[in-house]
């Protein structure tokens, strides 16, 4: 088992004792050292020097394997994201007869017919796990352009509706969001507006993070109440998705146009690396989707001219190599979703307008499993 320790720093340590015989500079560069080697981000296995530290065994990568015909009862328009309850139920969230193309927006953001209004059908439904039938359904008029989805560890769901230019919360049970952040229709780039936000994923401490994906290229945090706190900044073109290691304290980052998957201090534990880089991962193609659990990032990319769509797993321990390719039968994936348990998988797909379950094959120490703690 790979683990993580978390250290906490004591202005009484022995190496700050010696405060006014040491050089402050190299006090503060212990200082970041420990924190940002220890407490920030994922770490080897403790006891082995990095020098020596072996490579993750092939076997311990779990593999996704699809299961067939398992959404054969699902009636969708383009599936623009998927997540999971707290029952480890997938939610989909999808566009019914709308259709995002080159026509959706004029040129400065704004979207196209918007008097045809909202989206009739339910965009958003909570998938039996096991039979693929419909368990429950909500979001008729209330959506133009659906984007992403993520579900709490209080089951509340966040949505992203790049039309509207709007986040939206559903507490457990409601069908009336309680929380609205952004102005309807409007874009913008400021504490209060968003353009085209794409993602969300939110801490158990309360830090709420939005991915404003497309125009504004930043994460933009607030509190659980709709307060903003701060906004994180990287060398991004599109931030399309974003995967929270609540333990790790750190948040991921994918850069669809930049074809890379960024990772920084989440600033849960630790406020004062919030941002921080801590690994990047280049090339790996066009990541539309993210998920993690474990040490493992999967991620989905879509297709290009000389690449097929693919599935990656990427092992965090061993700063973000890739570790594992599946879903070869992938068309258009545009979301990943990992269940709570770490044996089950979901890929939105956008054209065809599907949901794809894949079981991970694994021993039963495997990456998806691994733990971060002392």
């Amino acid at each position: 088992m790979y683990c993580k320790c978390v250290f906490t720093v004591l202005i009484c340590t022995t190496g700050y004792i010696q405060a006014g015989v040491l050089d402050l500079a190299q006090i503060v560069q212990d200082y970041e050292n420990e924190i940002l080697g220890r407490a920030v981000g994922f770490s080897g296995r403790p006891g082995i020097p990095e020098k020596e530290e072996e490579s993750v065994p092939a076997t311990d990568v779990g593999k996704p394997e699809e299961v067939h015909f398992w959404d054969s009862n699902l009636k969708l328009g383009q599936v623009s994201g998927v997540a999971i309850n707290i029952f480890d139920d997938p939610i989909v969230f999808h566009r019914g007869s709308v259709s995002w193309n080159k026509d959706s927006f004029l040129p400065n953001n704004v979207l196209k017919d918007q008097s045809k209004g909202p989206i009739t059908a339910n965009t958003i439904l909570t998938v039996d796990q096991f039979t693929g039938k419909v368990k429950s359904e909500m979001g008729a008029n209330l959506f133009y352009m659906p984007h992403g989805i993520s579900v709490d560890h209080e089951n509340n769901i966040w949505v992203t509706d790049v039309g509207l230019h709007q986040v939206m919360m559903f507490p457990w049970n409601s069908t009336t969001p309680s929380l609205v952040l952004g102005e309807k229709f409007v874009p913008g780039s400021d504490q209060n507006h968003f353009c085209k936000p794409t993602s969300v994923v939110v801490s158990k401490s309360g830090n709420v993070y939005i991915a404003d994906g497309y125009c504004n290229k930043r994460v933009v945090v607030y509190d659980t109440k709709g307060r903003y706190q701060t906004e994180i900044h990287g060398d991004w073109t599109v931030v399309h998705s974003l995967a929270l290691f609540q333990e790790e304290d750190t948040l991921c980052i994918a850069d669809r146009e930049g074809r890379k998957v960024d990772c920084v201090g989440a600033g849960i534990n630790h406020p004062q690396f919030l941002g921080s880089k801590i690994l990047e991962t280049e090339n790996l193609g066009r990541v539309f989707g993210i998920a993690g659990r474990g040490s493992a990032l999967l991620a989905v990319t879509g297709p290009e001219s000389r690449r097929k769509p693919d599935g990656l797993t990427l092992d965090l321990v061993e700063a973000g190599k890739v570790v594992d390719n599946w879903g070869k039968d992938l068309q258009n994936p545009h979301d990943v979703a990992v269940s709570r348990e770490g044996d089950t998988v979901y890929v939105a797909e956008i054209g065809p307008n599907r949901v794809r379950k894949f079981e991970v094959v694994a021993p039963e120490d495997n990456i998806f499993d691994h733990e971060f703690t002392a």
